[in-house]
């Protein structure tokens, strides 16, 4: 008992040094391995500064900076609450995707070689856009009825000059429209394909095969290939574990009060909307719009999922609210596309959100990591107004006078020689999530580093 005893004090010892890398501690906040990875590789203010060392030591400089100022925004916690929760939904679902998805897929040579000569060939397509299903659907009626792809272009307005046409790669831009395209010989013509906001009635007017082939070429594009072959087979992993593992349909939800839902919203966003566009000073979105509604129907409840929880319309437009789905302004028949879209999305995440729950990930370090991230970033941001109110945000001074006053006053350390030895590869640019769009992946903030530091070794 005393040997099994010390051996798990030992692994959980252990355990605990490798998974909780610490690069810096501001007066207990901590600057994780992770943190200052993701800082490094994705901050493209980090691309002026050449050499390695003094782009970790900028970077470093610049996140001690964040979290002493985040300091100074702790007075606002529960301002960012809402958001910072919508934060650590994305991680969970982001965790359950790396630990339990990304582990199912398996890329072999064969699979890739296939992916390499398909993306050798191109699609040269002709193409129909439709902004509405209906409409889409009559034109591929009239096609079935005989009427040519060239004869339903004249009756859009389009000739054989001016008809629309592009080139289709196999590389991942387009999912919808290459699934279908390559497919497709020459000649043939498509239902209505859905990619996005719009409906497609393409023809394949031709292909080109490049017929240069290689065992160098295949290696320059060996890591591209296999992007892009495992975001598709995580999509088809998800999609089985999912059939799988949720009941069918995994919610339910009240038709006629989306109706009513979505007309409200509609009516409330675009009269802002108008109002916006006449300098009036308000923004058009879900979020001011939710704090501005008096009815009785937001208290309703309008989804139950598969486990029993049950969403008022209340709760499923703050979720809309702090999600990064993006609504559609131009119209109100793109605005309710976009809508029942961004609510399909939401509802869906949920789901995902329930699986990797029962799995406990949202206690997972990685969740806790990106949560812990996330907030000394807005509680910073709380912090820069604080510090910038009245003045200008194009003056740093404050900002320095500041840290200048405040870093001496806390306990700061550094792991100089994890740092030192860490070798990270700069992209030079900021990324997007890849599940939800329009979201940032890592805090982005200008370099600050013309301030006064002083700090203990940690190790």
């Amino acid at each position: 008992m005393l040997v099994g005893l010390l051996i798990i004090i030992v692994l959980f010892g252990c355990q605990k040094k490798e998974e909780l890398p610490v690069v810096a501690r501001v007066d207990g906040k901590e600057i994780t391995l992770q943190e200052f990875e993701l800082s490094y590789q994705f901050n493209p203010f980090l691309s002026r500064i050449k050499q390695p060392d003094s782009a970790k030591k900028a970077l470093l400089k610049s996140l001690i900076a964040e979290k002493l100022i985040a300091l100074k925004g702790q007075t606002e916690q529960k301002q960012i609450a809402d958001l910072l929760e919508a934060y650590k939904r994305e991680a969970i679902i982001e965790a359950f995707w790396k630990e339990v998805i990304e582990p199912r897929v398996k890329i072999d040579e064969k699979e890739l070689r296939e992916a390499y000569f398909r993306s050798k060939t191109k699609k040269i397509v002709q193409y129909l856009l439709f902004t509405d299903a209906q409409e889409a659907e009559r034109a591929a009626k009239l096609l079935n009825e005989g009427m040519s792809f060239e004869e339903l272009a004249q009756l859009r307005g389009f000739d054989s000059q001016t008809i629309l046409s592009d080139t289709i790669e196999f590389n991942g831009t387009l999912p919808a429209i290459e699934d279908q395209v390559f497919k497709m010989k020459p000649g043939e013509i498509s239902q209505p394909v859905q990619e996005g906001f719009y409906y497609f009635i393409l023809k394949v007017t031709g292909e080109r095969i490049d017929l240069f082939t290689s065992e160098n070429d295949f290696n320059a594009r060996l890591y591209s290939l296999r992007k892009k072959l495992k975001r598709r087979k995580m999509q088809e992993a998800m999609a089985e574990y999912l059939a799988h593992n949720v009941p069918s349909p995994p919610y339910q939800i009240s038709k006629e009060k989306i109706k009513k839902t979505l007309q409200m919203v509609e009516n409330a966003i675009m009269a802002e909307q108008d109002k916006l566009q006449k300098n009036e000073g308000l923004t058009a979105d879900i979020y001011n719009s939710l704090q501005r509604m008096e009815s009785s129907l937001l208290n309703e409840p309008i989804v139950t999922f598969y486990d029993g929880q049950t969403w008022t319309i209340r709760q499923l437009l703050k979720r809309m609210a702090f999600a990064s789905y993006p609504l559609r302004m131009e119209n109100r028949g793109l605005f309710r596309k976009s809508f029942l879209l961004a609510l399909r999305n939401v509802l869906d995440d949920q789901v995902i959100l329930n699986e990797a729950k029962k799995r406990n990930l949202q206690n997972s370090l990685y969740v806790k990591q990106q949560v812990a991230m996330w907030r000394d970033y807005l509680l910073f941001k709380k912090g820069l107004a604080q510090i910038l109110r009245g003045k200008s945000l194009f003056d740093p001074q404050p900002v320095y006078q500041y840290l200048n006053q405040t870093a001496s006053q806390y306990t700061i350390q550094v792991n100089t020689t994890l740092l030192e030895t860490l070798k990270i590869k700069k992209t030079d640019m900021a990324v997007l999530k890849q599940h939800f769009p329009g979201r940032i992946a890592v805090p982005v903030f200008p370099l600050l580093t013309k301030y006064r530091l002083t700090y203990e070794r940690m190790d």
